[in-house]
């Protein structure tokens, strides 16, 4: 649980898309996995019915996280596990997703400004690296909040629609919602991007019913 978190979210010498950093102050306490959601969870819900779309690809391992998955689809899991464990699980806010991928730090990655080598699934990490598919969740190391994979991956829905900068943004950790959203966030880059994409401020967007083989997600 994370509580009275006073975070930097965005980057001011970043994209366009992160700017302005500004503080945010998240007063209420959440949970957030550890993981980004794995095949085998996944292939529980499309099982037990309440998933409607199984990704087509070739032979991930059970441990791998899932990808090919709209934001759509990402709510029907969360719905359905807030069912069948009788929690209320959801997809983490933007505030939320980057103050816990920055686990306590205002680096551009959460173990330093530089990619280095070994912290991420991602293109020039100096890694044992596989362009065809990402690493299983817990292949490379845990932030300080004892997160995997917030950077590299997949990238990571969260529940903000998409907005083109922070201007006008919650203050509060909520989600920023619009009536007519049509795209909603990504965070967090994919193994496929290089390491310009998987800096903790990093953020994308993607249409909300439109499946990509690197998008996936993680629950709160």
């Amino acid at each position: 649980a994370l509580h009275d978190a006073l975070p930097i979210l965005g980057e001011s010498r970043g994209d366009r898309s992160e700017k302005p950093a500004h503080k945010v102050s998240i007063r209420q306490a959440f949970a957030i996995g550890k993981y980004e959601v794995t095949v085998a969870q996944w292939n529980a819900c499309v099982t037990a019915g309440a998933c409607s779309y199984k990704p087509d690809l070739d032979n991930p391992k059970d441990n791998s996280p899932v990808r090919d998955i709209s934001w759509s689809d990402s709510r029907e899991y969360v719905q359905w596990l807030s069912k069948v464990t009788g929690k209320s699980y959801r997809l983490p806010t933007e505030a939320e997703w980057e103050y816990a991928a920055r686990g306590g730090t205002e680096t551009r990655f959460w173990w330093g400004n530089k990619v280095g080598v070994g912290h991420a699934d991602c293109k020039h990490s100096g890694s044992q690296w596989n362009k065809a598919a990402p690493a299983v969740t817990d292949a490379f190391p845990a932030n300080p909040f004892g997160l995997h994979a917030t950077s590299g991956g997949v990238w990571e829905w969260v529940a903000d629609c998409w907005h083109k900068t922070y201007k006008g943004a919650p203050k509060d950790g909520a989600a920023w919602r619009k009536s007519d959203c049509r795209e909603n966030v990504i965070r967090g880059g994919a193994w496929r991007n290089d390491a310009s994409y998987v800096h903790s401020a990093s953020r994308f967007k993607y249409d909300t019913h439109v499946r990509y083989l690197m998008n996936g997600f993680r629950v709160a």
